[in-house]
């Protein structure tokens, strides 16, 4: 076996477990409104049973059942049959079922935002009042009912919730409490051991209960170190460090429990969301610091964090770094990652990009259910299964265009038993993907690129490279069907002066096709301007970014903007947001801001970034010449991984 400590059977407790693998905890929000389980919730989880791990966990579920949407209610008798379901189609499934219980979310919390002490919150400006060590007992209370609830469903496993109300109870930036839960680190976490004795009492002395533990890395790497601090930050150096995960990780011990989950995130952190490290953050980056509670406990530790690939998952299994490994987005992306990795078939895995696209989804306005960019078929699973079926008629298929959007068409189109050919005007496949992967941190993109390229390879779609699509070379190929994503166009702003200076837009400096010199400026400081001015900086260029708008990189989710920004402060690029650009001149260009001072900027080059828009000439000069025509990608709409292999997954269902 190629992956045997992977694949070697474990223990938490009494539960025998078949690998070292775990399901870790994700909000999905596919729970019904009043909280109890949906057919979705059964289909998702069920389908990640099947991948081959040896445990999912559920989702955060509450005991109070007001002003929490989405999230799972488990305050009442009522959610039982429900919650049975769910045990029974994970079992179905092949895997044990756990399930994480929480009863307050802190400062964050929807209906209550209360924490250990009185203070304002950090991002939202609002006053968070301290809770009463009354209260305190109520959740407690709380907690202790719905964990003997989740041993009468059926859960194999109970896991605590340590986030939120507990750690910031932990925290020692946010707890200023005098009474019994403040001061050291062992009163700081007296909350979170009386829950766990709670839990205890209420579902006995041989059942499982798994400890979530966030705390902060033993080591900041240069690329993830904090230069800007926020009001209650972890990551500084008076947050809660490791140093105390290990005295609280003994005091859980001793209080009774049966393993303990590393993970991060801890409460305060509105800097980076290190629960959910983006791309440009390291992998495994939990790994350091389970190794040091591990070498302190007898209990099984379990880690987390941006453990994509699962050579990564059996080194820091090899190197006693952990004895569990939790997968949250990869079984998003790829519920099967188990049993692909179990028979050797790692190529076959439809890798997490770490682009939290998932996360976003569910904490950005306007907030829905949680998708995934690499997986079409997560929160549709049933559906998907439906519509995969071979179609009633052969259909001979062109897609047109080799990125996200087209390979993705072409693979379902194929699936369902047409007969299709993938036209590419480059000489090879990716598309805009390839343009991805160029700026620093992004190579995580790479995968996917190969990911697509395997698939295609054995899947019987003939490819045709270096072939440019016109309409009349479409016509006499007779498609029946012909899907369209044949991407974008560069968008060119309306700046007085363009037309007098050569300017060059960011593909042709990020493929290399065209040399700027020393001092450039970038126009427009959305994410693309952004990285485009990390690449050049890289290069030792000196660099200077124009936008329009407030904020840099705003259509980012806030803490993955915040974390370019500070990229971008380290790298010393300079920076004006809410400026109009007024006019190109021969020595750079000309710049007012909202005070209406005219600003003069020197640059020996200009890079325009403003965006593109779709390319939709194919489609029109094909429209009403015959074969059915459908858009796909960039060409319909310009957007982000997501709509493109979503919506050529569409197109290859409807043909």
């Amino acid at each position: 076996m190629p992956f045997p400590k992977l694949f070697e059977p474990g223990r938490i407790g009494k539960l025998q477990l078949k690998n070292r693998i775990i399901m870790a905890p994700m909000i999905t929000l596919y729970v019904n409104t009043d909280g109890s389980v949906s057919d979705r919730m059964l289909d998702y989880y069920q389908e990640r049973a099947r991948g081959g791990c040896a445990m999912v966990t559920i989702e955060a579920s509450y005991p109070r059942s007001g002003g929490y949407p989405g999230r799972i209610f488990v305050g009442s008798d009522q959610c039982l049959d429900g919650l049975k379901k769910l045990v029974e189609v994970i079992h179905e499934g092949g895997a044990k079922a756990c399930i994480e219980v929480n009863t307050h979310r802190g400062m964050d919390d929807e209906v209550d935002p209360a924490s250990a002490s009185e203070m304002v919150h950090p991002m939202k400006g609002i006053k968070v009042r301290a809770l009463s060590v009354a209260e305190l007992m109520e959740l407690q209370k709380a907690f202790g009912e719905a964990a003997k609830r989740v041993k009468e469903a059926g859960f194999d496993c109970l896991m605590i919730h340590g986030g939120y109300i507990i750690s910031e109870f932990q925290s020692p930036l946010l707890n200023k409490r005098t009474d019994q839960y403040g001061g050291d680190v062992s009163n700081r976490a007296r909350l979170g051991l009386e829950f766990l004795a709670v839990a205890r009492e209420g579902v006995g002395p041989d059942y499982p209960i798994i400890f979530r533990l966030p705390c902060q890395r033993k080591d900041i790497s240069d690329r993830s170190r904090i230069i800007f601090k926020l009001p209650y930050d972890e990551t500084i150096e008076e947050g809660f460090r490791v140093e105390e995960t290990i005295v609280v990780s003994k005091l859980l011990e001793r209080g009774g429990v049966d393993a303990i989950g590393v993970t991060s995130a801890a409460a305060g952190n509105y800097r980076d969301i290190y629960g959910a490290p983006n791309m440009q953050m390291p992998r495994g980056l939990n790994a350091s610091t389970s190794k040091a509670v591990k070498k302190q406990v007898e209990v099984p530790v379990f880690v987390n964090g941006s453990i994509n690939d699962p050579y990564l998952a059996e080194e820091i299994l090899m190197g006693g770094k952990a004895d569990f490994i939790e997968l949250g987005r990869p079984l998003v992306a790829d519920p099967h990652f188990p049993n692909k990795t179990m028979v050797g078939s790692t190529e076959d895995i439809r890798k997490c990009i770490l682009c939290s696209r998932c996360i976003e989804s569910i904490f950005r306005a306007p907030v829905g259910p949680m998708v995934c960019s690499v997986n079409p078929a997560v929160g549709r699973e049933k559906e998907f299964e439906l519509r995969l079926k071979p179609s009633a008629q052969k259909k001979r298929v062109l897609v047109i265009g080799g990125g996200p959007a087209g390979m993705e068409a072409s693979l379902i189109a194929t699936a369902r038993g047409h007969e299709v050919t993938l036209w590419e005007k480059d000489n090879k496949l990716g598309g805009q993907l390839n343009l991805a992967i160029i700026p620093p941190g992004k190579d995580e993109l790479s995968s996917l690129i190969r990911y697509f390229r395997f698939q295609l390879d054995r899947s019987g779609v003939k490819v045709v490279l270096n072939t440019f699509a016109t309409p009349e070379a479409i016509l006499k190929y007779a498609p029946d069907v012909i899907i369209v994503a044949a991407g974008s166009k560069p968008s060119v702003p309306d700046i007085k002066g363009l037309e007098k200076r050569k300017t060059v837009q960011f593909e042709e400096v990020l493929f290399g096709k065209s040399e700027v010199g020393k001092r450039v400026i970038v126009i427009g400081g959305g994410f693309v301007g952004c990285e485009t001015a990390e690449f050049l900086s890289e290069k030792g260029k000196k660099v200077t970014i124009v936008e329009i708008l407030p904020q840099l990189a705003s259509e980012l989710f806030f803490p993955y903007a915040y974390q370019m920004a500070r990229r971008l402060t380290e790298r010393e690029v300079e920076v004006y947001t809410g400026v109009k650009a007024e006019e190109i001149t021969d020595k750079g260009m000309e710049i007012i801001d909202e005070q209406g001072n005219r600003i003069s900027l020197d640059a020996d080059d200009i890079v325009i970034t403003t965006g593109s828009v779709a390319d939709k000439s194919l489609s029109k000069a094909l429209e009403g010449k015959g074969p059915r025509l459908y858009e796909a990608g960039d060409c319909r709409e310009p957007s982000r991984i997501y709509e493109a292999i979503s919506q050529g997954a569409e197109a290859g269902l409807k043909v």
